[in-house]
């Protein structure tokens, strides 16, 4: 009996996993405001109470689409402290450009105003993290403006980049950003 339902929640799962794909597939192409829970469930192929039996509304689809960074983020800095600083970094550039890619596509309507109120108090209590974490690379004053330094080049540097390339980041932008972070980090004064 327990096999049935180990599969049931595997297959819900990836329902799940399904629509939030398609939704912020749909979100990138009509906008958030331009697209129907109709517009999702008939791009899945199913009915519309077949999606609100995984979610009570599009509004809920769309914080859905926002904690999976965040949570992905929060694992990484979970365990932060031993962790080799080039990882945080890194993870820094990721989450930052899916971030914001998901909330350049559902940031701007009215209806999700508490849900980017969260995403904002929270990541501001995983920057912190991920900033302590680094600055134990580093002994005193000196290793916490470092750390500030290695985080502002990955996060900011990664929103720049964005700004002005078209959304994406190519591997060698990921890379330089990575690099310059690092040499934020261990520059020595």
């Amino acid at each position: 009996m327990a096999e049935p339902r180990r599969r049931a929640g595997r297959d819900a799962a990836e329902t799940r996993g399904r629509i939030l794909a398609v939704a912020q597939s749909l979100f990138a192409e009509r906008g958030y405001a331009g697209t129907s829970v109709a517009d999702i469930a008939g791009r899945l192929g199913t009915s519309k109470a077949a999606l609100y039996y995984h979610f009570s509304s599009k509004s809920e689809i769309a914080q859905a689409l926002l904690a999976g960074p965040l949570e992905a983020y929060e694992r990484l800095t979970a365990g932060a402290a031993g962790r080799p600083a080039e990882d945080l970094l890194a993870a820094v550039i990721a989450t930052t450009e899916e971030l914001h890619e998901l909330v350049g596509v559902i940031g701007g309507d009215p209806s999700l105003q508490s849900a980017r109120g969260a995403l904002v108090s929270r990541s501001r209590e995983i920057n912190e993290a991920v900033v302590a974490a680094l600055a134990g690379e580093g002994p005193g004053r000196a290793g916490e403006v470092r750390a500030q330094a290695a985080y502002a080049v990955a996060k900011n540097g990664t929103l720049a980049l964005l700004a002005s390339g078209g959304g994406r980041l190519s591997p060698s932008d990921r890379a330089e950003l990575l690099a310059a972070a690092v040499r934020a980090l261990t520059a020595t004064g």
